[in-house]
């Protein structure tokens, strides 16, 4: 029997160290969106299909992701958040739960997306953080990396810095944020906002500036890369652990349509 449905939106974070990623992988292979799916479908019976605002690779962690799934409109809505909180594990966190327009797409409707990649530029290593940051042993030149950033502003064709394993129409994206920025804690961060993302694009930026970095190569070296189109001109990536989603950003209008369960 056909049932209407309705679309919510969840926000939701997680610790990305014991996942194969945000997306559902065949057989035993936990992830985000497997879990997600498995525990909805579970409340209300039926088969439920989440979809994320982009995927996140195996170790990558999110603050902020977003998604939508299509539940069936004659169930009971009330004290979802509670029940699905409840049953996921303590590496994910459901922050909120709205009703959203039909219109609403978690991929498609994102205007823009912000990831931050954490560094831990220390001698010796910390190990209640070695799942979050990258260690790095020697010292930063912030000028420099600074500098290096600032190439990757605007609209670019960002080949050189795409993986394998995931097509699209164009490689070309916008990046309107492109810094580091040192935090108290010793920590210094990566951050970056554009209008998409190519598969592990930001790892391989921030691998192939810090290849560059250690080597205190000339920025023209950089800009040379990026100019390429070829990912072999690149450097690897950096490792999963330090990269975060921080945010999604959406229109305001679609934003002002969701009602808050």
């Amino acid at each position: 029997m056909a049932y209407d449905k309705k679309r919510i939106r969840l926000r939701l974070s997680y610790d990305g160290t014991d996942f194969y990623g945000w997306q559902k992988q065949p057989k035993h292979s936990p992830t985000v969106q497997g879990i997600l799916e498995k525990l909805l479908s579970k409340i209300y019976d039926d088969t439920i299909q989440v979809v994320g605002s982009g995927r996140t690779d195996r170790g990558v962690h999110a603050l902020n992701q977003w998604a939508h799934a299509d539940i069936p409109s004659h169930k009971n809505v009330d004290q979802l958040h509670y029940k699905l909180q409840r049953m996921t594990p303590g590496s994910i966190s459901i922050k909120s739960i709205e009703e959203a327009p039909s219109d609403f797409h978690a991929q498609i409707s994102a205007q823009s997306k912000c990831y931050t990649y954490r560094l831990f530029p220390r001698k010796n290593p910390n190990p209640l953080i070695y799942r979050y940051s990258w260690h790095f042993k020697k010292p930063l030149d912030l000028n420099y990396l600074q500098e290096a950033s600032e190439i990757f502003l605007g609209e670019h064709d960002f080949s050189s810095f795409q993986s394998q394993g995931t097509p699209v129409s164009t490689p070309v994206r916008k990046i309107m944020i492109c810094r580091w920025v040192p935090k108290k804690s010793g920590f210094v961060d990566f951050q970056i906002q554009g209008n998409g993302f190519l598969k592990q694009m930001v790892r391989n930026m921030v691998g192939t500036i810090m290849w560059h970095h250690e080597k205190a190569s000339d920025i023209q070296e950089l800009k040379d890369v990026l100019k390429a189109c070829n990912r072999s001109a690149a450097a690897a990536p950096a490792p999963p652990q330090g990269l975060f989603l921080s945010s999604v950003q959406y229109p305001q209008e679609l934003d002002n349509k969701c009602r808050k369960l």
